[in-house]
């Protein structure tokens, strides 16, 4: 959807793109996912491999493994992220 970064949508386009409303995947494997996801729910008790997510591991000190509990969601921009476990929604943007 935002291809060229949200400066060249409409208002309405990019409040869209970050409210994930260009679609969603459903993850409940151990594999590495590339795209450009804007928000990840938990449906259970999920563990992020963070030695697979280059944002997380680029932006954060000492950036560890960490669980999403079971419907929570977290916000950010995840362009490749992978679990240690759980199940997820990640949602496009």
């Amino acid at each position: 959807m935002a291809k060229g970064g949200l400066h060249k949508l409409s208002v309405q386009e990019a409040q869209n793109a970050a409210l994930g409303q260009a679609g969603s995947t459903f993850i409940d494997d151990t594999a590495q996912h590339t795209g450009h996801f804007v928000a990840i729910t938990a449906i259970e008790d999920s563990v992020v491999d963070v030695s697979d997510c280059t944002n997380i591991a680029d932006t954060m000190t000492d950036a560890a493994d960490f669980t999403i509990p079971a419907g929570l969601t977290i916000y950010g921009r995840f362009e490749v992220f992978s679990l240690a476990s759980g199940k997820v929604i990640a949602y496009k943007g």
